[in-house]
């Protein structure tokens, strides 16, 4: 009864977010003007259907909710490095934001985790080395993923069991670590280059991407 109850409440909040998402990535294919920008755009308001798509299913055929549940993952992997890349595209390209930040040091600060650290200068290197943190995210995910499946096949991995004979525990602490490290790619290009950022106000609407996996993680 009560699977049934939360599948009548479920099943029109998915649609009306789906259809609300799709109408928006079809009025950006309509008018798609601006391909630079727009082709992240949509990839990141893709998240919405996917993420509700595959949380409906994992209501509805909870026995394979982890087959669903890992498709929304590598959906969110992408997304993370779409936005950095998105960013990016605001900005002109990482071309333009090299020679935007010549000369500019990154100074060591404890807010950024940095304190120990030399001033890192904010060249060529360090725009690489922010969209490879974003860039290993997406990679890792997929592979986890497949390493996830055949673990649960074989009765290695029970989602939730944290039991040092479950693979659950050290794929949790892999995908931790990974995810980490991209967004702190994210942050650290973020606090690089917040004054040329300023006018496109990326934090608002990281926050309200970071709000829909922490809203669908704890649903």
């Amino acid at each position: 009864m009560a699977v049934l109850l939360f599948t009548a409440v479920a099943f029109p909040c998915t649609v009306a977010a789906s259809g609300l998402s799709l109408w928006h990535i079809y009025n950006h294919l309509r008018n798609y003007t601006e391909p630079s920008y727009q082709r992240y755009i949509v990839r990141i308001i893709f998240m919405v259907p996917v993420f509700a798509m595959m949380s409906f299913m994992s209501l509805v055929m909870s026995s394979k909710s982890i087959y669903f549940n890992s498709i929304r993952e590598v959906y969110e992997a992408w997304v993370i490095y779409n936005f950095l890349s998105l960013c990016l595209a605001w900005l002109g390209g990482p071309g333009v934001v090299v020679t935007s930040l010549s000369g500019r040091l990154l100074k060591p600060s404890l807010w950024l985790m940095t304190c120990c650290l030399p001033p890192m200068p904010l060249d060529g290197r360090f725009i690489r080395r922010c969209k490879q943190g974003g860039l290993q995210f997406v990679i890792l995910k997929p592979i986890l993923v497949v390493i996830t499946f055949i673990l649960y096949a074989k009765g290695m991995y029970k989602d939730g069991n944290f039991a040092a004979n479950q693979a659950y525990l050290y794929v949790t602490i892999i995908y931790t670590v990974s995810y980490s490290l991209a967004l702190y790619a994210l942050f650290l290009f973020y606090a690089a280059c917040r004054d040329l950022l300023q006018p496109f106000k990326p934090v608002p609407k990281f926050v309200i991407i970071k709000s829909v996996v922490f809203l669908t993680y704890w649903q």
